[in-house]
């Protein structure tokens, strides 16, 4: 990584940039200021945090659309679960890292220091670039990128999971956000046996949510596992 700071970039290293993107900008100063982290902003390079502001509400948009559409039977919870995992940090810092957005990013001397760029700079410039696409050509150019870098991500969210399995949602997160594995306990039982009742409790990083209930073990913990899943996606929406 280069360490020097950079106050913008050259034409080719731009066109370099769009060629990755798979986009031609008619408006390039679009794209660089879409590059410009807080770090390095200055009387003449404006931060791109307005520019990530609108690309996270385009990139939603279009995510949410799509699901919408791809899966016409899933309820609300649903779908809200895979579009976490989707749109989350994490999965937006490997697009942009696949992009090579880290070589053409501006950045100060702080956050040049760091041997590697965090996720989260690199998954914020990305919102920027979406932005930055829907400004310089509208929706349907920013639809189509947005649909191309996570469409796989999508596939692999859904691979080998089957209808509202929430635990494998819950895992896939708590993995790649928190470095945390649930652990699901049995709090009560209850019932004759051909009636079983059973609540099922969650920990994830140290912190218990729940209880599910089910008339069985494993529903109890899809239920526990929806309730953990919606609780820390609703704290992480008003931590931003």
């Amino acid at each position: 990584m280069d360490t020097q700071p950079r106050t913008s970039l050259p034409p080719e290293r731009l066109r370099t940039l769009e060629e990755a993107l798979e986009v031609h900008f008619s408006h390039p100063e679009y794209l660089l200021h879409a590059l410009v982290h807080s770090s390095a902003k200055d009387e003449s390079l404006a931060c791109n945090e307005r520019m990530e502001f609108l690309g996270d509400s385009v990139l939603g948009m279009v995510i949410s659309e799509h699901l919408f559409q791809l899966f016409p039977n899933h309820p609300e919870g649903e779908l809200s679960s895979i579009k976490s995992v989707v749109v989350s940090a994490h999965s937006l810092a490997q697009c942009a890292k696949t992009l090579a957005l880290a070589d053409h990013v501006i950045l100060g001397k702080g956050i040049l220091q760091k041997k590697t760029i965090p996720d989260s700079v690199l998954a914020n410039a990305l919102e920027a670039v979406v932005a930055a696409i829907y400004l310089d050509g509208g929706l349907e150019p920013a639809r189509r990128f947005v649909l191309r870098i996570l469409e796989p991500r999508i596939e692999e969210v859904l691979t080998d999971r089957h209808q509202k399995n929430y635990k494998s949602l819950l895992q896939h997160l708590t993995q790649k956000e928190l470095q945390s594995i649930p652990a699901y306990r049995v709090e009560k039982e209850s019932g004759p046996d051909h009636e079983k009742e059973f609540e099922v409790s969650v920990e994830v990083a140290g912190r218990r949510y729940g209880p599910g209930g089910g008339k069985t073990k494993k529903d109890a913990e899809q239920q526990a596992a929806r309730i953990a899943l919606e609780q820390i996606l609703a704290e992480r929406e008003r931590a931003v």
